[in-house]
């Protein structure tokens, strides 16, 4: 009984590394696509230089994504000297981080077209009003601005094609499942695995020590990923040249993610097979004192018989 219970624990214990794994990789996956995130991912791989085609898998091309909402801006009323102005500020990346982030949630689950909140427009209509007052040659009202600044957020809407022109052949449905996969029930199955674990070793310390090892060799594992960059972007890379200039960057930013993530797991592995250690440590000084407690009660008794 006693080798099956090890046995048992063994198999838990992989399950346990098997679903930490899993979660780490859904965590930093749905990380990745928040608004904060892209931000900064915008920023780094340069968007506002990529062409349009590139970006939204159109068929035009020869034009980038700076031109091209530039020319909305300009349609909508905002002169060419604050449109630069505006583009130029890094809370763009912010308004650019927000519209991408609903752009994405329009391609996967078929949501409204993207709309720029009221926070998002308030932020550029604050900047365009500031490169207002610093150009006195341009003859302009801020309420005029305003209103110019309004017509801009809603004609970016014509800036994100149809989802299925989008999409094309990417498998949408995996995409899907992994993005709106609820970490929750990974959460509970750990949980399980966790209390199944404490019945087998008979202990209510001893899972700490099988959580511990889990999440160790998971953050370990994440860190050697996250530190294979140059590999990992190559491999990626020689195998696809259409989005090659969105591509690269994103295995960069998802790889140091992965290798934060990693640190962060990796050390709370330690921290509680130190703590198990700990606690196992006084269970036997205790068990130890107990034994030697009745050991002394035995002799002492039997000197009193004597």
């Amino acid at each position: 009984m006693r080798i099956i219970r090890k046995i048992l624990i063994f198999i838990w214990t992989v399950i346990l590394t098997f679903l930490c794994l899993l979660t780490i990789f859904l965590i930093s996956g749905k990380s990745l696509i928040t608004r904060e995130n892209l931000s900064n991912y915008i920023k780094d791989a340069e968007i506002l230089n990529i062409d349009v085609n590139t970006i939204f898998n159109q068929e035009e091309s020869g034009i980038t994504l700076k031109e091209k909402i530039t020319d909305i801006a300009i349609i909508s009323g905002i002169p060419e000297k604050i449109v630069l102005d505006m583009l130029a500020t890094d809370q763009i990346n912010d308004v650019l981080g927000e519209f991408f982030s609903k752009t994405i949630d329009y391609a996967i689950n078929g949501t409204e077209k993207p709309r720029l909140s009221t926070e998002a427009i308030d932020k550029m209509k604050e900047i365009a009003n500031e490169s207002l007052e610093n150009h006195i040659n341009i003859m302009m009202e801020k309420e005029e601005l305003d209103k110019s600044v309004d017509r801009y957020a809603s004609n970016l809407v014509e800036l994100v094609p149809d989802r299925t022109q989008m999409i094309g052949e990417i498998p949408i449905g995996s995409i899907r499942l992994f993005i709106n996969f609820n970490v929750v029930y990974l959460y509970l199955a750990i949980a399980f695995v966790i209390v199944l674990t404490g019945l087998l070793s008979w202990t209510f310390y001893k899972p700490i020590k099988y959580i511990g090892i889990s999440l160790f060799i998971s953050g370990i594992i994440f860190v050697i990923l996250g530190c294979m960059n140059n590999f990992i972007g190559g491999l990626i890379s020689s195998q696809i040249t259409e989005f090659k200039a969105l591509i690269e960057p994103l295995i960069t930013y998802i790889l140091t993610i992965w290798f934060k993530s990693g640190v962060l797991v990796s050390f709370s592995g330690v921290l509680l097979i130190t703590i198990y250690i700990v606690i196992n440590r006084i269970m036997i000084n205790n068990k130890n004192a107990k034994i030697l407690e009745e050991t002394r009660r035995i002799n002492i008794e039997d000197i009193n018989i004597k």
